[in-house]
């Protein structure tokens, strides 16, 4: 797969979990806010929020090498010399993609955890913590203006690893196709987690549970303002081998609030709070239906 198609169907899941959250929330419109609509104003802004956000997010690619490029880099600088002429296949390939991505579930676990939601940090991680309503059409959760700052380190150390390991094995240092599957697996599962229509029901939780993979009803206690645990983005491993998971069947983990437990606003978020926007702003697009805030 070229990374043009890996990007392009990386691109078509988002799309087709957008539609299909987009439609539940039509069809649930009428239990939340007491069935007021939203104005036509507000559903503008938000678009102008998107558009802001998916602005920093691209720009900040921009400022770094492809994935493809990327890992080549890590490869070389681990073991220089030139590529194998012969890649993985059949059922070597498909264990080295499963291995690959509880390796990156690790990298993940840890760079969210220890980084992410370290005080000092945590203006990077902010906005994508801030709705109060979690489905993949909302600002920061479907577009997330630093999202450079978790996808490079996750891809960058998860190449490390791997090419260490094959290095001290002695096994060949395979180019980046390697992990694509791994990659494409974790970038769904990211969307999937934050899905509304998924969260419909148990059967994806019933489903995903089995195989340790983060199911949409267990990450949405991630953003909920007072409980702490469920790291993982794709996977629930190294969770429940921390002492961090969190069940969503237990009655003390239903009920809570999701977003932040202070007053912030999509502008605060992407401005460390130095900036938030005004009173008559929040009150003209409705903001208290997304964010926490003080009326």
């Amino acid at each position: 797969m070229t990374l043009s198609a890996f990007v392009g169907v990386s691109a078509a899941v988002q799309v087709v979990f957008l539609g299909l959250d987009l439609a539940d929330r039509r069809a649930t419109r009428a239990e939340r806010h007491g069935g007021e609509p939203l104005r036509r104003g507000s559903l503008l802004f938000l678009l102008g929020v998107i558009a802001v956000f998916l602005a920093i997010q691209m720009a900040g690619f921009a400022l770094v090498p492809r994935v493809d490029a990327l890992v080549d880099a890590v490869r070389a600088f681990v073991a220089p010399g030139a590529l194998p002429t012969s890649a993985p296949d059949g059922w070597r390939f498909g264990a080295i993609a499963v291995a690959l991505f509880y390796v990156a579930g690790f990298i993940d676990y840890a760079w969210h955890r220890w980084f992410s939601h370290h005080r000092l940090f945590w203006f990077t991680h902010e906005s994508h913590h801030l709705p109060t309503e979690i489905f993949v059409g909302m600002p920061g959760l479907g577009v997330r203006p630093f999202a450079v700052l978790t996808v490079v380190p996750l891809v960058a150390l998860t190449a490390a690893a791997t090419y260490a390991v094959l290095r001290i094995a002695g096994q060949p240092m395979w180019s980046w196709t390697i992990f694509q599957f791994p990659l494409l697996a974790a970038s769904t599962l990211l969307v999937t987690s934050h899905s509304s229509f998924m969260r419909r029901g148990w059967l994806a939780h019933r489903v995903m549970r089995p195989l340790l993979l983060t199911s949409p009803q267990e990450h949405v206690l991630h953003h909920t303002v007072d409980l702490h645990g469920n790291y993982g983005n794709f996977t629930t491993l190294w969770d429940r081998l921390f002492g961090t998971y969190l069940d969503p069947r237990l009655p003390e983990h239903q009920g809570h609030r999701f977003g932040l437990a202070y007053d912030r606003d999509f502008l605060g978020t992407i401005t460390a709070g130095t900036v938030e926007l005004p009173a008559t702003w929040r009150k003209r697009f409705q903001i208290d239906r997304y964010c926490n805030i003080d009326r």
